[in-house]
Order: C-alpha cells, then sequence, then structure tokens
C-alpha cells in the first residue's frame, strides 16, 4: 500500500510539469537569451521559448508581454528546509547513515528521517517560507525538495509515517509548485494553507484538519477536497470520509494573565457543543508561533494541568476541541506570565486535622527557596475573611501564637525581594479543644453496720449493703491500729473462726468495680470468752 501511494504521489507531481507552462512577464530591455540563461536548464533552450510563443524578434521583445515557458526546461535547484526549533528527544538520519541528535540550525536537502520522542517537537522552514511543526511521537522522511530557479515555485514532498504536522503553508505557485504529504492512508496536496495531519501509530487512520485554504486528500481512488474550518478522516483501504466541519475555538477569555501559582492549572468553560467535544489538546509554549511545544496534552474535562517545575516567565497557552471523529477544531490561544517564585513553603505542624489540648501553638513549616520572609495568615473559617490574624516574619521556619479554643485554618505564602507575598500554600485546619476536666469517681455507699453472732463455734457477721466486693477489718481496739485480721468478700456476710479470748471490733468497707473504696461502717464490738471444759468446772469450785 505505502509503495502505491508513493507511486501516486510521484505521478501527480511530475504530470503537471510536463503538461503545463509557466508564464513569464517581459520587463524592457528583456532578450530571449537573456530569459534563458537566467531561467532555463540549458541556457540554449531559448530557440524552443522562442517557438512556442512565435517570437519574431529575439532581441527586443515588448515589455509587459506573457511568454509561456514549459516547465520541463525551467532550472531546478535543491530546496533546503532549515531546522527553526528543537525540544526534546530528536534523533535524524541521512539516508543510509546513524541516527543522531538533531539541533537548531541543521539543513535538510532530502533523503533524512526525524524521529520526535515522548514531549518533543521539531519546527522546519521551507524554501517558500512554508512553516511546518512535527509534534511529538512522530516519524518524518524527507522527500523531493526542489526550487524552480528564480520562479519562486517549490516543490516539496514529505512522508508521514506516523504522528502529527501542523503546518501553515505558502501559497503554493502555479503550475509546478506543490506540497504533498504522503501517509500509509493517503496523500495530502497542499495549495496554500494552514493544517492539520494526525496519522495514528499503528499507521491506519489519518486525520486532516483544514483551518485556511484548502487541502486535496486522496485514498483508494477518491479524492476529497478539504476546505477551511473542516476536516476528514480516512481508514486504510477506504476512501476518505466527507468534511467534517470543525469545533469552534474554546473561551479562554476568563483564564488569568499573570499566575502565581504551581503546578500549572486552567479550567475554561465548556462551549455550547460540548456535546460533540469529546475532549481538548492543550500545548504550551514560550512563543506564540508555537515553534517549541513545551507540553502536548489531551484532557477529556475543559481543563489542563501540568505538574511538573516550570520556570517563571513568558508563555502561551493554546486549547482546542476533539469532536466524536477525533478531529480537533480551531485553536484558543492565551497569552500569560508564570511568576509562581518564591514558591510557597511547606506546612509542617499542626498537620491537617490536628486536636491540639493547649491554646499556645507552634507553627513549623519548610523553608522556600529564595524567600526573603513569610506571611502567615490564622482565621477561624477557611476563606480567611472573619477573625484573621495576619504576621509578617522574617525567614524564619517556625513561630508560636496563642489562640482561643475553637477550629482554625492556616496557611503561609513567601515574600519576594521587594516584600510582597506570592501565592498561598494550601490551608490547613485544626481544632484547640482542652481535654474535659477528669471525672471525680463517687465512692460506694457505706455499709451499715455490721451484725455479729455465734453458732456452733463460729462467729457469723451480716451487714446490708449491694456492692460488689467489700472488705471486712477486725481488730482489738477501736482505732482498728493495728489490725488483727482482713477478709475480701462478695457478699454481705462472713462466717469467722473465733479468735483468741478478749474484746474486739469489726467494720466494714464496700468496693466498687474500679477498687474505690467506701467510708467503713459504723464498728460492732464483740467479746470471746476463755473456753472451760465442764469436767473442770467442779475441781475449780475448790480453788482458794
Amino acid at each position: 500500500m505505502r509503495t502505491a501511494l508513493l507511486i501516486l504521489a510521484a505521478a501527480f507531481a511530475t504530470l503537471p510539469a510536463q503538461a503545463a507552462d509557466w508564464l513569464y512577464l517581459t520587463v524592457p530591455g528583456d532578450t530571449l537569451s537573456g530569459i534563458g540563461q537566467t531561467y532555463l536548464r540549458n541556457m540554449k533552450d531559448w530557440p524552443k521559448v522562442q517557438s512556442a510563443n512565435g517570437v519574431a524578434i529575439p532581441k527586443h521583445l515588448p515589455a509587459n508581454s506573457r511568454l509561456k515557458i514549459p516547465v520541463e526546461l525551467l532550472k531546478v535547484t535543491p530546496a533546503p528546509v532549515n531546522v527553526v526549533a528543537v525540544s526534546g528527544n530528536t534523533r535524524f538520519k541521512r539516508a543510509d547513515g546513524p541516527y543522531q541528535p538533531l539541533t537548531p540550525g541543521e539543513a535538510l536537502n532530502g533523503g533524512e528521517t526525524v524521529l520526535t520522542g515522548l514531549g518533543a517537537s521539531v519546527t522546519y522552514r521551507f524554501a517558500d517560507n512554508t512553516r511546518l511543526t512535527q509534534q511529538a511521537s512522530s516519524k518524518l522522511s524527507f522527500g523531493r525538495l526542489a526550487s524552480y530557479g528564480k520562479t519562486g515555485m517549490v516543490s516539496t514532498e514529505i512522508s508521514l509515517d506516523s504522528g502529527r504536522l501542523e503546518a501553515s503553508a505558502a501559497k503554493q505557485l502555479a503550475p509546478a509548485g506543490g506540497f504533498r504529504v504522503n501517509t500509509p492512508v493517503a496523500v495530502a496536496g497542499l495549495r496554500g494553507t494552514g493544517f492539520r495531519l494526525n496519522v495514528a501509530e499503528d499507521g491506519k487512520t489519518l486525520r486532516n484538519e483544514v483551518t485556511e485554504g484548502a487541502v486535496a486528500v486522496a485514498a483508494q481512488g477518491e479524492e476529497v477536497s478539504v476546505g477551511a474550518g473542516y476536516g476528514t478522516y480516512a481508514e486504510l483501504g477506504k476512501p476518505p470520509a466527507a468534511p467534517v466541519a470543525l469545533l469552534p475555538k474554546p473561551d479562554l477569555s476568563g483564564l488569568p494573565a499573570n499566575v502565581m501559582r504551581l503546578p500549572l492549572e486552567f479550567n475554561w468553560p465548556a462551549s455550547m457543543q460540548a456535546a460533540s467535544t469529546r475532549a481538548w489538546r492543550a500545548q504550551l509554549s514560550t512563543d506564540a508561533e508555537f515553534q517549541t511545544v513545551l507540553r502536548d496534552d489531551v484532557f477529556v474535562q475543559p481543563g489542563a494541568q501540568w505538574n511538573d517545575d516550570l520556570p517563571d516567565g513568558a508563555y502561551f497557552l493554546r486549547v482546542r476541541g476533539i469532536d466524536a471523529h477525533g478531529l480537533e477544531g480551531y485553536d484558543a490561544q492565551h497569552a500569560f506570565t508564570l511568576n509562581a517564585r518564591p514558591l510557597p513553603p511547606t506546612p509542617l505542624t499542626p498537620v491537617l486535622g490536628a486536636n491540639l489540648a493547649k491554646p499556645e501553638v507552634e507553627l513549623v513549616w519548610h523553608a522556600a527557596e529564595g524567600a526573603q520572609g513569610y506571611l502567615l495568615q490564622l482565621a477561624p473559617t477557611p476563606e480567611f475573611s472573619q477573625g484573621l490574624i495576619e504576621r509578617r516574619l522574617p525567614a524564619i521556619t517556625k513561630t508560636a501564637e496563642t489562640l482561643a479554643d475553637g477550629d482554625w485554618h492556616w496557611r503561609i505564602a513567601s515574600l519576594d525581594a521587594q516584600g510582597q507575598p506570592r501565592a498561598f500554600s494550601p490551608h490547613r485546619t485544626f481544632r484547640i479543644q482542652p481535654p474535659p476536666p477528669k471525672p471525680v469517681p463517687v465512692p460506694p455507699q457505706s455499709p451499715e453496720k455490721p451484725q455479729v453472732k455465734e453458732e456452733l463455734g463460729s462467729l457469723i457477721v451480716t451487714w446490708q449493703g449491694a456492692a460488689p466486693a467489700y472488705r471486712l477489718e477486725v481488730s482489738a481496739n477501736e482505732a482498728f491500729s493495728p489490725l488483727v485480721a482482713t477478709y475480701a468478700l462478695t457478699r454481705p456476710e462472713a462466717r469467722l473462726t473465733k479468735p483468741a479470748p478478749g474484746n474486739y471490733w469489726l467494720r466494714v468497707i464496700a468496693l466498687d468495680a474500679d477498687k474505690l473504696e467506701s467510708a467503713p461502717s459504723p464498728a460492732a464490738s464483740f467479746s470471746v470468752q476463755q473456753f472451760t471444759p465442764w469436767w473442770l468446772l467442779p475441781l475449780l469450785l475448790f480453788v482458794p
């Protein structure tokens, strides 16, 4: 298929030159031999011009008369293409030579192949002042680059295997001037135009948009003429589709002229044709002609964002919509200045969402390169409108504030050499909320006075209470110091072994689940008598 297209293109380039004549307008003093010396490939062929025009006296030509000169007689000289601008990873090779870096100022004479990598671009200027930009991830080959002497006619033939081209082509002069682009899908012939060509990476789809002039797209024996404001597309093995109207320019009038924040971000309104717009292509350059394309990306929403660190300076943004066919519409362009430095410092503490217990707050941030100081703002609302606290600070990285309880928002901006604040950092929210007072535990209710009774040689102690635990204390004195015994109990009763004879006091302390103790119950006293066996009682009666 590729060979057939090249043969077709060669036929287009050759036939007009054989069948057509170039018209020359004579000036006073012209002679046929002089015209032959200036314009003819072989200066001795001037008699052929005389014969073709029926000139009687070759040395005396009337001024302002037209002479027909067959194109095949004209001088043909090389018409080198100059590399105007290069951005990113770009390589080229001449004929069978190795690939090497491409640099501005390089002259291409035909036979070269140029490859652009991701994010790369090359802008060329042709002999007729046609300007063409090869976009990223493209393969472009240069074929015939010829000029017809001093006639102004230039014949150009290039091949786009994959990728995208954008061109502003000079008016092609008849009959031999022409600009043709061969692709694996179709051949595009130009006649003074602004156009774009896009060949899919697999080489199976061609898209062509015309913003000025006209382009003839030919494939499968059919040709479609695409005028300004229209585009067409063709698939491999199929003729080109009927022209489709291009999407209008997006509205960039609301974008800022001075941008003070990175990452670089723009948003524009969706047009009335939003239903037809599937995406937007946004490009960035430092020149209005977009000879160097710095960024080139497609976004599915009406907005663009580039997260990389662009230097400050003047830039141009170019945006166009993309329809359901993949055809790209008219460009809208916006000039702006990026003036973001010094960048905002990076807030460290308080961190987002922090809860602070004390009103004394330490605010800490990372220093920003080039900052001559900082502007700190704190406010109880994210709008920073009411209750605003503002501090101009030297080039330090922390400060302290005493703030009221509640929610607070803080942000910080760098000050430039003139003391002017730049963009603020994203604001962070924190809360000052002292902890609630520690609850005072309520001890359990003191049990009632225990009751003591003797039963089968043991002491039975009972009391009223509903605590989960108790401690029963027994002492030989009312001060309960020292203790004779203690008992840990879970019920309001106890069976005790009688202690040694004597007088005793006991009391009960209730304990809750947290081991909190109640006040002691009233003390209960009891006595333990010395035990005398009955068989000793008669003997004791006779003890003096």
